[in-house]
């Protein structure tokens, strides 16, 4: 079995080195009680999915929390910069939540229900 913080290190090679494993652990912790060991046959991709939270967690606190969004203009003389304002979703969003959500969406089971007489 891989545990979150070896998976952690698989997946998000700039989150492991930028990060304590004290860190990375607390946050790991955090994202487990998140993640319902339930929707997993095996407890290795339970801890992908905790992994994968947990990188997305990190991520997150590690972006400036008054994210500008993209450079749409410059000038030299003055120095004036224009900023691009970046929605909710860009700054809410990882390629790590992404990942997350696949897998919990691979797992949920679809319900059907039928009306007759």
């Amino acid at each position: 079995m891989t545990s979150a913080l070896l998976w952690l290190a698989d997946i998000a090679p700039d989150v492991d080195t930028n990060n304590s494993t004290d860190k990375k652990n607390r946050f790991i912790g955090v994202a487990s009680s998140h993640v319902s060991a339930s929707l997993f046959a095996d407890a290795s991709n339970y801890n992908l999915a905790v992994a994968y939270y947990a990188a997305h967690l990190l991520t997150l606190t590690a972006r400036d929390a008054h994210s500008r969004g993209s450079l749409s203009s410059e000038k030299e003389d003055s120095l004036t910069r224009s900023y691009g304002g970046a929605s909710s979703d860009e700054l809410n969003t990882t390629q790590y939540l992404d990942n997350f959500n696949r897998m919990i969406k691979a797992r949920q089971p679809l319900f059907f229900t039928t009306c007759g007489n």
